[in-house]
C-alpha cells in the first residue's frame, strides 16, 4: 500500500505525538509498505526531514497529485484533517482518523469561554463531520470510544483502540547508564523522579509548588525535568514560574531541566530515576499518556497526581500495580511516603513485564490490519 500521514508535528520537532507517528511510519515501512510523512511548515522548524507544506491548498493538491492508498490524519488539531478526508474522498484514498480523544470535550474543559464562541462552534461541525466520515476512527482508550460512538453516532465496526504503548526495544532499563547518568546529575543515593512531556498543559506547577518542597525535605527526594520545548512565550512563562519557585524554596540544585531529548536517548535518563511524575490537572478527563508506558518500559514505577474522574489511569495502574494516582498533591504525597516506608513494593521486573505486554508494536498492528481492511 502507499500510505500517507498527516501530523501537526514531526521530526526535527519532539514530543508523543511524533513518537507515535514514527512508530506508524517505521511499522508499515517494516511491513513492505511505501510511507510518507507530512507536516506543516513552520519558521522554528530550520531541518526538514520530512515533506512540509505551506497551507491546506497545498495539502489538498499533494493528495490528489499523490493518490494515496491510505491516509492517516492524526489529531489534535483537526482543521487540517477536515479538508484531507474531503481530498481524501476526491481522488478514492482511503481516510483514517487517528483521533485518540474528542478534542472539543477537553477543551470545554480548559477552557469554557473559548467553548461559547463561533468559532469554536464551527470547529465542532468540523470534528463531528470529520468522525463521521472517515473509514476509521482510532482511540487511545475505550471512555474516549464510547463517548465518540455515541456524540458521533458512529457505526462500532469503524472505531477501534490503539493505545500508545511504548517500544520496548528503545525504551528500556539500563544498569550501566543509570550508573553513569547517576553521576553526571551527582544523585548520589537520592530518590529521582523523572517527569517526561509538555508543560503548558500539566500541573507542573502544582508538583513543584504543593508536593516537591516536603518531599525533598522529608526523603531528600530530587526530579529531572525532561521537556517538550518549542520555546513559545506561554512555554517560558511557564518554566520562569516553575523555576522561581524552585528557586524561593532552595530547591534549584535539587532540579535538573533537560530539553528535546532524542527519543532513541531516553532510557538512559529514565534508568537514572526511581519513578516516573504523571502531573495532570484537575479537571475531568480520562487519560493514560504515552509518558506511562515510556516509564513503565524502564522499569519505573508510576506516582501519578490525576482527577478522581481519570478512571483509565487508575484503573490500569491498580490492575497492573505499577505504581499509585492521587486526586490532590496532599494525598500524592501520603502515598509516596507509603511507598518509601515500604508499605506500597513494586518490582522492575514485574513492572516491565506490563510495559511488554501493552507495547507500542500491537497499536501498530491492529492499525496496519484495520487499514488494511478498508483498502482491501
Amino acid at each position: 500500500m502507499k500510505i500517507l500521514i498527516i501530523t501537526p508535528y514531526a521530526e526535527p520537532e519532539k514530543g508523543a505525538c511524533v513518537v507515535r507517528v514514527n512508530a506508524f511510519r517505521d511499522y508499515f515501512a517494516g511491513h513492505g509498505h511505501e510511507v510518507s510523512v507530512f507536516a506543516p511548515k513552520r519558521s522554528s522548524v530550520e531541518v526538514i526531514t520530512v515533506k512540509r507544506y505551506s497551507g491546506i491548498l497545498e495539502l489538498g493538491s499533494l493528495i490528489l497529485q499523490n493518490k494515496f492508498d491510505a491516509i492517516i490524519g492524526t489529531s489534535p488539531p483537526l482543521t487540517h484533517n477536515f479538508f484531507a478526508l474531503f481530498a481524501a474522498k476526491a481522488c478514492g484514498s482511503r481516510f483514517l482518523l487517528d483521533a485518540k480523544d474528542p478534542f472539543t470535550d477537553v477543551m470545554k474543559k480548559m477552557d469554557p469561554e473559548k467553548a461559547n464562541s463561533v468559532k469554536f462552534k464551527i470547529f465542532e461541525l468540523m470534528e463531528s463531520v470529520t468522525h463521521k466520515f472517515s473509514d476509521r476512527v482510532v482511540f487511545l482508550n475505550k471512555p474516549y470510544l464510547d463517548n465518540a460512538v455515541q456524540k458521533f453516532s458512529l457505526q462500532k465496526e469503524k472505531v477501534f483502540l490503539a493505545p500508545n504503548g511504548s517500544d520496548t526495544a528503545k525504551v528500556r532499563f539500563d544498569l550501566k547508564e543509570r550508573r553513569s547518568a547517576r553521576r553526571e546529575f551527582n544523585l548520589g543515593e537520592d530518590f529521582t523522579f523523572i517527569y517526561v512531556g509538555g508543560i503548558g498543559d500539566k500541573d507542573l506547577g502544582g508538583f513543584v509548588k504543593e508536593s516537591f518542597p516536603e518531599l525533598a525535605k522529608k526523603h531528600n527526594a530530587r526530579v529531572i525535568f525532561i521537556l517538550s520545548f518549542e520555546g513559545t512565550k506561554i512555554q517560558k512563562n511557564l518554566l520562569f514560574e516553575m523555576q522561581k519557585e524552585l528557586g524561593k524554596n532552595n530547591l534549584t540544585k535539587r532540579s535538573e531541566f533537560i530539553f528535546n531529548v532524542e527519543f532513541e536517548k531516553l532510557y538512559k535518563y529514565l534508568s537514572a530515576a526511581d519513578c516516573g511524575l504523571v502531573a495532570y490537572p484537575d479537571f475531568e478527563m480520562q487519560v493514560l499518556g504515552a509518558k506511562v508506558f515510556d516509564y513503565i518500559a524502564a522499569g519505573l514505577p508510576i506516582a501519578a497526581k490525576a482527577s478522581k474522574g481519570n478512571t483509565e489511569l487508575k484503573n490500569f495502574v491498580g490492575k497492573n500495580k505499577i505504581g499509585f494516582v492521587a486526586s490532590n498533591w496532599g494525598e500524592f504525597n501520603k502515598m509516596f511516603s507509603e511507598m518509601r516506608s515500604g508499605k506500597r513494593k513494586f518490582s522492575r521486573e514485574e513492572i516491565i513485564k506490563v510495559a511488554i505486554a501493552n507495547s507500542r508494536e500491537k497499536s501498530c498492528k491492529k492499525v496496519l490490519e484495520e487499514m488494511q481492511k478498508v483498502v482491501l
